[in-house]
């Protein structure tokens, strides 16, 4: 039986200090029109394997609802690639599997994105950061 493709709130990157944490010491990969900014943890604190975070520049978008949107349909690609993720992280990356991870994506695309359209792009996101891991193991 395939497994259900959540995102449940612990999963959710909320804490200041995680997120400062993130943004001084994480490596950057960009695909326009996203900026995905991810972090290797050592598995010492009981936290979720993945925690994410999902930004859209309130400069570049000013209205809300589009922000909201664009949001929303970052959540929901998410969702949908996060096994597929974990799956290749353990087949590809042994060593970072046993560590936990922490994404922000950010996104200021100028004219407005369908789930698929971003699903594709955060699937290209992906893999660049898998590569990094997989160099930055060897």
């Amino acid at each position: 039986m395939p497994t259900r493709a959540t995102l449940k709130k612990c999963e959710i990157l909320r804490l200041k200090n995680d997120i400062d944490e993130l943004f001084k010491e994480g490596k950057a990969v960009k695909v326009f029109p996203l900026k995905i900014l991810y972090q290797v943890h050592s598995p010492s604190e009981p936290k979720p394997k993945l925690q994410v975070m999902f930004v859209v520049s309130k400069r570049a978008i000013k209205k809300a609802t589009r922000r909201n949107r664009i949001k929303r349909c970052l959540r929901e690609a998410y969702r949908l690639l996060k096994n597929d993720l974990l799956l290749v992280l353990s087949q590809q990356c042994p060593s970072v599997h046993h560590l936990r991870l922490a994404f922000l994506f950010q996104s200021a695309p100028s004219e407005p994105i369908r789930s698929e359209q971003m699903k594709a792009i955060l699937n290209r996101g992906i893999e660049k950061v898998i590569a990094q891991l997989k160099r930055a193991e060897l």
